[in-house]
């Protein structure tokens, strides 16, 4: 039995996860960016690849009922990503935090950002075409 609607096909959780991810990523880096004159400050980051690739190790359950329990692995919306302290032996005279790292990362970021903002955009512009029976 497989159920699938236009809205599954258009992957929207997947990229409203990553915009999730990205604006929580951003937020790490500007904590991070703030704190660059703050006396023992350790620098973070924020992970959440590797959680993501863990969860798509698992095995997966069959449900044959919407009222059964889900086994192993969960969907791209239940997974979490990780803030953990940064490992590295970098030392701006105060802390550990690298401000052209943490730009160049915050750059990054940004740009990753703005390109599922605008695959979203481009996403439910084709749902409401569609809706409205507009063919390209």
């Amino acid at each position: 039995m497989i159920e699938a609607t236009i809205f599954q096909h258009a992957h929207l959780a997947e990229i409203k996860q990553a915009l999730m991810v990205y604006a929580r990523r951003h937020r790490v880096i500007a904590d991070n960016i703030a704190n660059v004159e703050t006396s023992g400050y350790r620098s973070q980051e924020y992970r959440f690849e590797e959680y993501l690739a863990g969860a798509k190790k698992q095995l997966q359950g069959l449900r044959t009922h919407a009222q059964h329990l889900p086994i192993g692995r969960f969907d791209i919306e239940d997974t979490e990503g990780h803030i953990s302290e940064t490992n590295n032996d970098y030392d701006n005279g105060i802390n550990n935090v690298d401000i052209d790292q943490e730009m160049s990362g915050l750059a990054t970021n940004d740009l990753a950002y703005r390109l599922a903002t605008r695959l979203l955009s481009m996403k439910y512009d084709l749902l409401r075409g569609a809706i409205n029976g507009h063919i390209r």
